[in-house]
Parts: structure tokens; sequence; C-alpha cells
């Protein structure tokens, strides 16, 4: 054992520093600091991880970005990030980007003491949402990380030119304090200007309300004395309001020139609603002068309307017998809910009609007598007691014409109903849905009342509850069919894509295996996740073949990435010191040679098992090995981002938003 102690401390002097050159520094989401679901990076996730790496490098941040297509697992006034970003467990440092593609919507999350407040994060986060709405999703990565990493940065500072700018600033200084002085004061001038106009629009609305009072009032006892008390009382109700509204405005007015100063804009408010005042006022006199006007002429064609109105009442006793046959007959084929709405219609024409001819002849009586007020009071009442019991004669006839149209619809509607429902059975044959079969029973309900045998009917009910039944069926029925299609094509593609995720992972860890020595953390957990979601692809297979089909997509995805993150490694592996080439031959690398020795000296225990993390190994052999890879960022360890992401975790806030 000493023997293979001394031999393995020897080995280590030559692999450690090699090992400690090439580690990988990135922060792990889950198993990788990109999550990108839906494919939205293409071949630029390695440029979107170079600017991810330039903001830690240059501020110490850390920014996640994911990408999927909804945002789901949270309520709908949760934050997706927030959620993200606590159960990660990320550090007071660490930002994270999610946008929902298909969605439309980007939700950031911010630990409470990030080094950017609100207002700096979002002109970063202005710079690149544009870039979402274009779908340019590695081109929105790309510039939140470096327009968070500016904005921490800061603009330099030219020390150079720190006297001229301070001479020059000073006299920029004079002249926009002069400027400044000027353009205020023009301002105020313009305000007071405005203010002034006002005032004046005021000052004239209540001297012309208070002369229409004036002349209301006049009018008022015109209108008693000529068409009497009962006639003029909306009059007098419009004019008190009026009144009301005038002494507000007036006390209002009385405030503001009290002499106890008020604000331009406590002037300005009480001004405008003076103009409000006087405007609702003036509209209320105006509606009942108008009113007052029609009574006058009819007051002064009154013969003319007398011979006029008793012609129109003439036609609508004639259409009287008709409507009464229309309503018997309604009554007979349909329910006497469906004719419910008009049963009484006959009775109640028939009694304005009776009204009409009495009033009518009243009317005529005050005409012959000279009282012509008398006379237009009870010409407009007879107008309006025609026109009233045409309105009732009129709803006969048009609900017999809905009736006969909501029966022909219904047929129609019983058609259709059909056709859906030995579609949605046929279908329920070969894939059972409880929201389906309730849909089913619905529909069937409903079309066994549409074409019930009844003598007395309401087809129009009949016609709104089985349409609404045939509209659920429907969208039940395409609801389910579209998932079950989703199912079956997943069935289909998941064996090819578990086949070919199986693959790429055997493909994965052969390429990694044996060039271990120069692979560092990142392709190492992108490849034990593409693991993770090849048996959870396994185990969803047979109930869920979608979210299967997901994962296996996945899981082919992350062995790819587990490669090219491999090969980067590779590429940028550089061994240092004296050791460089000791045990290499023609065709052997520097990698497959450190990936050896480190399985000859770990071992169970000992080996490099304490070596990264500063523990002791089980053996007691290389404990003191730790620490080779150092603990932050800039050292080129693989520890410092991840130690800042467990520790130091914190609240946060979220922006979220479409776009």
């Amino acid at each position: 054992m000493r023997v293979l102690c001394a031999t393995a401390l020897a080995l280590a002097a030559v692999v450690v520093p090699a090992l400690t050159a090439q580690a990988e520094q990135p922060v792990n989401l889950g198993s990788t600091q990109i999550v990108d679901t839906v494919g939205a990076l293409g071949g630029q996730e390695a440029e979107v991880e170079s600017a991810l790496n330039r903001l830690y490098n240059a501020t110490g941040a850390q920014l996640f970005v994911v990408y999927v297509a909804t945002f789901d697992g949270v309520a709908a006034d949760e934050s997706w990030a927030t959620a993200t970003a606590e159960q990660n467990g990320l550090g007071t440092d660490d930002v994270l980007l999610a946008v929902a593609t298909e969605e439309r919507i980007y939700d950031i999350f911010y630990p409470s003491d990030f080094q950017l407040d609100t207002e700096a994060t979002r002109e970063v986060e202005n710079e690149f949402l544009p870039l979402l709405s274009d779908e340019n999703w590695a081109g929105a990565a790309l510039a939140a990380a470096d327009g968070y990493r500016e904005a921490i940065e800061g603009p330099g500072f030219p020390w150079g030119f720190v006297l001229g700018v301070l001479v020059v600033g000073a006299v920029v200084i004079g002249i926009v304090l002069v400027i400044g002085r000027r353009r205020a004061s023009a301002r105020h001038t313009a305000e007071l200007a405005d203010l002034t106009k006002l005032e004046q629009r005021a000052s004239r609305a209540l001297v012309h309300l208070d002369d229409s009072l004036t002349t209301s009032e006049q009018e008022l006892g015109f209108a008693v004395a000529q068409f009497g008390t009962e006639a003029s009382a909306p009059f007098v109700e419009a004019l008190e309001a009026a009144r009301t509204k005038v002494g507000e405005a007036f006390r209002i007015k009385q405030t503001l020139d009290d002499g106890v100063p008020e604000t331009d804009e406590q002037a300005r408010a009480g001004l405008l609603r003076i103009l409000e005042l006087c405007d609702q006022a003036d509209d209320e006199l105006d509606r009942q002068a108008d009113a007052f006007d029609e009574l006058r002429a009819l007051e002064q064609a009154a013969p003319q309307t007398l011979v006029q109105v008793r012609a129109d009442a003439e036609r609508a006793a004639a259409r009287l017998s008709a409507a009464i046959e229309a309503l018997r007959l309604l009554e007979q084929r349909y329910s006497s809910a469906a004719v419910a709405t008009v049963e009484d219609n006959t009775e109640q024409a028939e009694m304005l009609l009776t009204f009409v001819g009495r009033t009518a002849s009243q009317a005529e009586g005050a005409i012959a007598a000279g009282k012509s007020g008398s006379a237009a009071i009870q010409l407009r009442t007879v107008q309006a007691s025609v026109a009233q019991a045409g309105q009732l004669l009129d709803a006969i006839d048009s609900l017999g014409d809905r009736l006969a149209e909501a029966t022909q619809s219904l047929d129609a509607v019983v058609a259709d109903t059909r056709h859906d429902l030995a579609a949605a059975k046929a279908f329920q044959a070969e894939a059972t849905s409880a929201e389906l079969s309730a849909g089913i029973a619905a529909a069937e309900a409903s079309l066994a009342v549409a074409e019930s045998p009844s003598t007395l009917a309401n087809p129009v009910a009949r016609l709104e509850r089985l349409t609404a039944a045939n509209q659920e069926l429907e969208g039940t029925f395409g609801r389910t069919r579209d998932a079950h299609t989703r199912i079956q094509n997943a069935r289909v593609a998941l064996d090819g894509t578990l086949a070919t995720a199986r693959g790429q992972i055997v493909a994965a860890g052969d390429f990694i295996t044996t060039r271990r020595g120069g692979v560092g953390e990142t392709a190492r957990t992108r490849l034990a996740e593409a693991n993770r979601r090849l048996d959870q692809a396994v185990s969803l297979a047979g109930d869920d073949p979608v979210a299967a089909l997901a994962e296996a997509q996945q899981a082919n995805s992350l062995a790819g990435a587990a490669i090219s993150a491999a090969q980067s490694d590779l590429t940028s592996y550089q061994p240092v010191g004296p050791s460089r080439g000791m045990f290499t031959g023609p065709g052997v690398s520097e990698a497959v040679v450190g990936g050896i020795i480190g399985a000859l000296i770990g071992g169970r225990g000992g080996g490099f098992g304490g070596g990264f993390g500063g523990g002791r190994s089980r053996s007691g052999c290389f404990g003191a090995l730790g620490g080779f890879g150092g603990s932050s960022r800039s050292s080129g360890g693989s520890l410092g981002r991840s130690i800042g992401r467990s520790v130091g975790r914190s609240a946060g806030r979220s922006s979220r938003g479409r776009f």
C-alpha cells in the first residue's frame, strides 16, 4: 500500500497540474447554465455560453438562461422564474432569464440585494426585449448578458479630461441656468394665460346660466297657466335641479375670489367644476324647453292633430281582430311559456283604444271651447296611447315569426347534433374519455327534448338548449380528438426517439470515459442528466407517451450537449509544467493518459475523491491533495460558481410580461 501511495503521489505531481489547468468553471441550473427545451438557440448555444462567462468574469454575476414552450407548474399569480430560482438555490448574484416561446412571455428573477436596482435592470431589459419580440432568441440572451455586464461595470471615468470638463461645465451650467430660468418663466406665463382664459369662460357660463334661469322661471309661469300644473311638473323639477347646480357653481366662484390664495391646480380644478355644473344645468333646461315647444306646436295644430290621431286609432282597431285570431293560433300550437310575453297584449291594446276614443272626444270639446292648452295635453296623451297599442299588436306578429324561424332552425340543429353524436360515439369506442362521455349524455338528453312529440312546445327554448349542448359536444369532441392524436403521434415517434437517445448517451459515455483525464464537469453533468431523462422517458412511456417523448428528446439533446462540452474541454486541454508529454507516445493524448492515471490512483475512496473539494480520502492516501482547482472562477477551478449558487440564498423580485 505504501508503495502504491508513493507511486500515486508521484503520478499526481504530473497529473494534477494538468487537470487544474483545464477545469471548466460553469454554474449549473440542474445540470447546465443554459436550458433550451425548444431548440431556440440552435447552433448559437456556445456563443451564448461565452457571453455568460464574460459576464461572470467581469462582474461576479451569473445569468441563467431558460427557454421553454410554456410556463407550467406555478399559480397564475406566481413567478415561474422565482419558483425555479428557489428550487435550484440561486445565490445573491444570480439572475434567471426564463422565456416561454409559445406563450410569448418572459419572466426574470433578480435576488433582493442584486448589484443593479430596478431602474437599471429595466434599462437592460429594454435592450433585449425587442429581440424576443423578433424571435431572435440567441440575440436576446447575448444582449441580456452584455447588458447586465455593462450596467454593472458602468462607464469608465476619463480622468484625463477632468479639468477640461470642469471648466467647460462651469460655462455650460451658467448658460443652462439662464436658459432654464427663461424657459420656466415662459412656461409660467403660458400657464397663467391659460388659467385666465379658463376663468373668463367660467364667468361667461355663470352669467349665461343665471340669465337662463331667470328666463326659465318666467316661462314656467306661462307654461303652468297654459298647460296646467300637472303638465308642467317635469319643467319644475328641471328648474329646481338647475338652481341647485348654479348655487354650487357660485359658491365655488366665491371661494376662488375670497382673497385666500389657491394654487394654480386648485384654481383650475374649481373653474373646470364651474363649467361642468353650468353645462349640466343648461342641458336639463334645454330638454324641458324642447318639450314645451312641442306642446305649443301641438296647440297651434290641434284640429288637424285630432283628425290624424282618430285615423291612427281606427287603423289600430282594425288590426285588433286579426291579432286576437293570431294569438289564439299561437296558443293552440305552442306552450304557454312560449307565448307568455304576449298573452294579454290584445286586452291591453283594446283598453288603450277605448281610452283613446274617450280622450279624443275630450280634446275635441276643449278645442271647441277655446281651451287650446288643455287640448294639446290631451292630444299628446292620445298620440302616445295609439303608438303603444300598435306596439302591443306588433309584438304578437313578431313572436309568431320568431317561433316559426326557431322551428325551422331546430330541424337543422337536430340533424347536426345527430351527426356529431355519431362521430363522438365512434371515437369513444377507440379512446375512452370521461369528459366526452358527459358531453354525449348531455347532447342526447337535449336531443330527446327537441324531438319530443309534445303537442304544445316551445321551439325557442328547445333550440337554445340543443344548440348549447351541441356546441359543448363539439368543443369536448375536438379537445379529446386532438389529445388522442397527440398521444398516437407520440407513441409512433417514441420508440425511435428512445433508440436515438440511448445511442447518443452510449456514444457520449464512451467518449467521456476514454478521455476523462481532459473532460470537465459540464460534460459529465449533462450526461448524467441525459441518463436521468432517459429513465424518466421509459417510466412514462406506458401512461403518458407525450411526456415520455419530450423526456426522450431532451435526453438526446443533453447527450449531444455532453459530447460538445467534452470536445470543447479537450480543445482547451493544455497540461503545464515539465511533465507535459512525459507519458504520451505516438497516437496517445495527455487526456487519455490522465484518465488512466486518475483511475489507477483513484480507487473507491482515494485518488482524487478528496482532491477537488479539499476533503480526505477514505484510504487516507490523497487527503492532502485537497483543494486542487481553487474555489474561484478566475483561478480556473470548478467550484467557485457552484458554491456561490448554493449559499447566500435570498428572496428576490421578478420582472414579467409579454413580448
